[in-house]
């Protein structure tokens, strides 16, 4: 993981919601968490802050090989996070919840991947922010690792956002995550699917006003492509 090379990445600001030092001239960095110092406390604090918000129990300190963070900074200041961990031998995290689930995805020939350890500062709210550091973690998780499905595991009331937003579907009941004590539902979407949105609309947010998909937001194709051959993969 250490051989991963992100040069910080300006992220332009989607509208008016986003207030966070509304006095600033400068835009988010989008960069990958070391895995010490400041920013992984930082990180650590902003999730364990978010989560009691939402009344969610404790989450761990996530520290696991086939693992890659990428925070949105501002200013030095951690505004929003984001974790994925790649299928190995040891499973994932939400097999705890919803190993039936992720068993016959696996026997289907999938890998896996879950994003998961999500948040992110009210003051901070953008969907182009948002489907930013999605986007970088799908490239990870796809074009590096060769990924072909995404899991998550989220509170129900969240589960508009991810339908409407990011395009999952509800693959697992609603059950309780005993990880945070709290009400649970499996969502899934496919790399492939993502990747066909990214080619209809990827980087198209001003030709499609009335678009709800956040995808429009992210890198456009060739973006992705300038990106990926930058990383050296």
């Amino acid at each position: 993981m250490e051989s991963w090379r992100f040069d910080p990445l300006c992220i332009a600001e989607d509208g008016p919601t986003v207030n966070a030092a509304s006095e600033r001239q400068d835009k988010f960095r989008i960069k990958m968490l070391m895995r010490d110092g400041e920013r992984r406390r930082e990180t650590d604090l902003l999730i364990q802050k978010r989560y009691a918000w939402r009344g969610y129990g404790q989450v761990g300190v996530a520290d696991e090989p086939n693992q890659l963070t990428m925070n949105a900074e501002l200013f030095g200041r951690v505004y929003a996070t984001v974790t994925v961990n790649v299928d190995s031998p040891a499973g994932l995290a939400l097999d705890a919840t919803y190993g039936a689930e992720a068993a016959r995805l696996r026997s289907q020939g999938a890998k896996l991947c879950e994003f998961g350890r999500f948040a992110i500062d009210p003051s901070a709210r953008s969907k182009r922010l948002i489907i930013s550091l999605v986007h970088l973690l799908y490239i990870y998780a796809h074009r590096v690792k060769g990924c072909t499905d995404i899991l998550i595991e989220i509170n129900p009331r969240h589960r508009a956002f991810y339908e409407r937003l990011l395009e999952f579907e509800q693959i697992g009941a609603e059950r309780t995550c005993e990880r945070v004590n709290a009400p649970a539902i499996l969502m899934h979407i496919s790399c492939a699917k993502i990747e066909r949105r990214l080619n209809e609309i990827g980087g198209k947010w001003r030709e499609l006003p009335d678009e709800k998909s956040a995808y429009k937001f992210a890198l456009s194709a060739e973006e992705e492509e300038e990106l990926v051959a930058r990383l050296g993969y």
